[in-house]
């Protein structure tokens, strides 16, 4: 069938289609997961600096009853650090098309992250103070309770990612997604590490 000029006129006459934003998921996430982190490095700030006048005025920082245990806040440490090394491997899988192990590494990223929550939560119970006795305990529960949460944002983005790469939308270098969840991720094991050394390790 013939193309008549008529119909080559009104495609010609289309306006050409927007040009595709580069990395906006990847940009997002870096917004995204720097703010979280401003709001929790602010808190650690202000709990250092509360510790610091107790400490200088004579007092102990932990009141007495309180306990802040080396295990849990270790151990969280630990499994968050063989998590942004699985979470490494699923975007290096990713892209270079090689689902079985992406998949492997995504269900072992997931796994670690959700790991990493009973070991607070076990943090809190040895602590023996409630959120309401002191407002040192109020700081700790405050800072960790947050980052709990951005745990929990980050393994819902990877959890996604995974399952958009099961479906088959991520491949090669059009994985940007699992590259701006594996930011996230990163950024939240980052932040940790300074919330285990100030809250954990210095007491």
């Amino acid at each position: 069938m013939a193309t008549t000029s008529a119909e080559i006129e009104i495609f010609t006459g289309l306006p050409a289609p927007a040009p595709p934003r580069p990395r906006v998921l990847l940009v997002g996430a870096a917004l995204a997961s720097g703010s979280a982190a401003m709001v929790l490095l602010t808190l650690v700030a202000i709990y250092i600096r509360l510790r610091s006048d107790v400490i200088a005025s004579g007092d102990t920082w932990v009141p007495e009853g309180g306990v802040i245990q080396l295990t849990s806040g270790n151990m969280g440490m630990i499994t968050l650090i063989m998590s942004a090394v699985t979470v490494a491997w699923f975007v290096y899988s990713l892209r270079n098309d090689d689902r079985p192990h992406a998949y492997m590494a995504a269900g072992l990223s997931i796994l670690l992250g959700v790991a990493y929550i009973p070991t607070v939560v076990y943090g809190w119970q040895q602590l023996g103070l409630g959120a309401a006795d002191s407002p040192q305990a109020l700081m700790i529960f405050a800072i960790t309770g947050l980052h709990v949460a951005m745990v929990g944002v980050g393994l819902l983005f990877v959890a996604v990612m995974g399952f958009r790469a099961l479906g088959g939308q991520l491949t090669g270098r059009a994985a940007e997604g699992a590259s701006a969840a594996a930011l996230f991720w990163y950024v939240t094991v980052a932040v940790y590490a300074v919330v285990w050394y100030a809250i954990t390790i210095t007491k």
